[in-house]
């Protein structure tokens, strides 16, 4: 028996399996990357298909393929965060036209990449991903180009490289990364030394996502009451600024519910969301032009400030429930 119990304290200790990790991997993370693949690999098979910027088939598929990133976002770590993938595919803001320059100077044919479209990743990000497609699809200034144009070969060329980094999301979160989430605080774990560090990786990123909502996709229409910006609405060429940042709160609302699924231990957190919603649902602003008008721009500055306090008080209670706390927040400078 002493033999035996000798044995079983030189075993290594395992961490207990996380409930909530598994719920966030299970029920968040996997369904979300691969609905993203598959939605940007039909993108990359519809601009095969025909690159047209004004075709219906090719926006439809650029906007599921939108939609699918806005259910990802909130996974600000892991294979999304490594090698900049998050930056390729969703280069915004882009306060500077970065990404006009870039489009510009290959479509002049002064970069030789579109004789190598394998070669696209190595393109500035601000040329790359959904922001750039939608720039060449929607932009008046760049959507005039024919089927044997340089404008066709960017189309292509962007929405393959599109489709090869949400495969590489997809295969490192399926083969790899899931089990690192699911073995935080083990000692091969090298990734999350402690069991809760995983936890709070997610739930830093949550509220790193909402002050994004705040600060970015609201808060830069917003500007200042002497000076709106609209133009520097999300997806304004697209007319879908409003449509993102519901999908937004909604990609929030499920990652909340896997994190915490108690309705008990987040009460204030989700009549939040409840009230967001409808916020966000009645402000009939599809690009958010409303900012120059007074009433409209009351509607908008109203569901800054209430994301603001979701953010504050899903903070209180879900930190409580978690045993967590935020973790540092890129967006803070830290």
């Amino acid at each position: 028996m002493r033999i035996l119990a000798v044995v079983f304290l030189l075993m290594p200790l395992h961490a207990q399996a996380d409930g909530v990790i598994d719920r966030v991997v299970d029920e968040f993370a996997l369904p979300a990357v691969a609905a993203f693949a598959e939605r940007a690999e039909a993108l990359n098979e519809a601009a095969k298909s025909t690159c047209a910027a004004e075709h219906p088939a090719l926006r439809a598929a650029w906007n599921a393929a939108m939609d699918a990133w806005l259910g990802i976002q909130d996974l600000r770590f892991g294979p999304l965060e490594d090698a900049a993938r998050r930056q390729a595919i969703a280069y915004w803001p882009d306060t500077r036209g970065h990404r006009e320059r870039a489009l510009s100077r290959i479509l002049s044919g002064q970069d030789p990449i579109l004789t190598t479209p394998d070669r696209y990743n190595q393109e500035p990000v601000s040329a790359r991903g959904l922001y750039a497609i939608e720039t060449m699809l929607y932009d008046p200034d760049f959507n005039h180009y024919g089927p044997s144009d340089p404008g066709c070969l960017l189309v292509r060329a962007a929405s393959a490289d599109l489709a090869a980094i949400a495969a590489e999301v997809h295969n490192e979160w399926q083969n790899e990364f899931a089990d690192v989430m699911r073995t935080a605080g083990e000692p091969s774990n090298t990734r999350f030394l402690d069991s809760t560090e995983a936890r709070q990786a997610v739930f830093t990123a949550l509220l790193t996502s909402i002050q994004f909502d705040v600060l970015e996709r609201l808060g830069l229409p917003l500007g200042t009451f002497d000076k709106p910006r609209p133009l520097r609405a999300e997806s304004r060429l697209s007319g879908r600024s409003q449509r993102n940042l519901e999908l937004s709160l909604a990609g929030h609302d499920r990652l909340a519910r896997a994190l915490v699924p108690d309705a008990a231990a987040n009460v204030v957190t989700r009549e939040d969301f409840e009230r967001i919603g409808w916020m966000a649902a009645e402000l009939d602003d599809p690009d958010f032009s409303g900012v120059e008008n007074p009433i409209r721009r009351f509607r908008l500055e109203a569901l800054q400030s209430a994301f603001a306090l979701l953010r504050s008080e899903m903070n209180r209670e879900l930190s409580a429930a978690l045993g967590v706390t935020m973790g540092l927040n890129a967006l803070d400078g830290d």
